[in-house]
C-alpha cells in the first residue's frame, strides 16, 4: 500500500511540475511578443519590465512598466487572445 501512495503522488507532483512549466512557458511567450509590440511602438532605445500577469478567460493580460527614451514612465496593458495582442494605456484604452 506504501507503494501505491508513493507512485500516486509521485504522478501528481510530476503533473502538477509540467502545468506549472507550461503556464510559465505562455506568460514568457506572451512577454517576448509583447516586448516586441512595444519595441515597435516607442523604438528599440525603451526600457520595459513586466511588473506582472493573470490569466482570464482564455485572455493574458501581461502588465508592463515602459520608459521611452527621453520620456516618463507609463503603465501599458498587454492583452494576448488566440494570437491576438493588443497595447493599452492602464485605463484599458487601445493604443493607436
Amino acid at each position: 500500500m506504501d507503494k501505491l501512495k508513493f507512485s500516486v503522488v509521485s504522478g501528481l507532483v510530476v503533473l502538477c511540475i509540467g502545468i506549472e512549466a507550461n503556464a510559465s512557458t505562455s506568460v514568457t511567450a506572451a512577454y517576448g511578443q509583447c516586448k516586441v509590440a512595444v519595441l515597435e511602438k516607442f523604438g528599440g532605445d525603451t526600457r520595459i519590465t513586466m511588473k506582472g500577469s493573470k490569466k482570464y478567460s482564455g485572455t493574458l493580460t501581461v502588465k508592463l512598466s515602459v520608459v521611452p527614451d527621453g520620456a516618463s514612465r507609463q503603465r501599458l496593458l498587454c492583452k494576448v487572445s488566440n494570437g491576438a495582442l493588443v497595447l493599452t494605456d492602464k485605463e484599458g484604452k487601445p493604443l493607436s
